[in-house]
């Protein structure tokens, strides 16, 4: 009976020892498992406002004066009439004070003035534009500005979250949240042929010249256009690797 007896508690401790390393190695595949898949999700993310008040901060409205005169040679000719349009735009350089924006926006601008999110106010001045991909330079003479980060445009895919910024300054600035619905889009009137097409809402002040960012802060895109005269309708943006020509220009 002792040998039996001592058989029955070796079988019971080595059962137990395997139970034990299986109950590890369950574990461990479990949490590469869950390891992998937060890589590809967000978890436990209740808001958005920590980046949203980073961001926010870096991008103004842009007020163009357009300074359409009357009809000359008539009798009833007033004085010059006044054209203003409005837009967004995002600062890249806060020691030097430049701002990104669209071409098509201040094109023509007879006067530029910005306002900061804090509700500031200055004169910009045009530096140097790239037609073809829409985009252009200003610059202000201004202390306390906070920069974007350009991020690689060529690393977005289809899928990835974006978060698009209007142009009203103060704390009326608007955030939408939205994703990358799709990449190398082309619009009629539109020179650049590689667009990024994203769903997030977008208003008037963003709609020409309002940055597009990724999660991680860093800006994508320069908004252009929308998807058709609808109020609610896809975004096109310029993509922000294209920045870099600008630079080349003003060098």
């Amino acid at each position: 009976m002792m040998p039996q007896r001592a058989c029955r508690e070796l079988a019971r401790t080595r059962s137990d020892r395997l139970s034990s390393l299986i109950a590890v190695v369950t574990s461990s595949l479990l949490l590469l498992w869950a390891g992998q898949v937060q890589a590809g999700e967000i978890r436990d993310v209740q808001t958005l406002a920590p980046l949203v008040g980073k961001i926010i901060r870096t991008v103004v409205s842009i007020k163009v004066d357009t300074g359409t005169a009357a009809t000359s040679g008539s009798i009833n000719s007033g004085p010059p009439m006044t054209k203003e349009v409005s837009g967004a735009g995002v600062i890249i350089k806060s020691e030097s004070g430049l701002i990104v924006t669209s071409n098509h926006l201040i094109n023509g601008a007879k006067a530029l003035s910005v306002e900061l999110s804090d509700g500031r106010r200055f004169e910009a001045k045009f530096v140097v534009a790239d037609e073809r991909f829409d985009l252009a330079m200003l610059r202000v003479s201004a202390s306390g500005l906070t920069a974007a980060t350009v991020g690689r445009s060529i690393d977005a895919e289809p899928g990835d979250f974006v978060l698009a910024v209007g142009g009203t300054a103060g704390p009326a600035q608007s955030v939408s949240f939205g994703i990358v619905s799709a990449l190398h889009r082309s619009r009629a009137g539109i020179p650049c042929q590689d667009l990024i097409q994203t769903d997030a809402l977008l208003d008037s002040g963003s709609s020409s010249g309002g940055p597009l960012f990724n999660l991680r802060g860093e800006v994508i895109g320069i908004v252009v256009a929308t998807t058709g005269e609808a109020e609610r309708g896809f975004g096109l943006a310029i993509p922000s690797d294209a920045i870099d020509r600008l630079f080349v220009r003003l060098n």
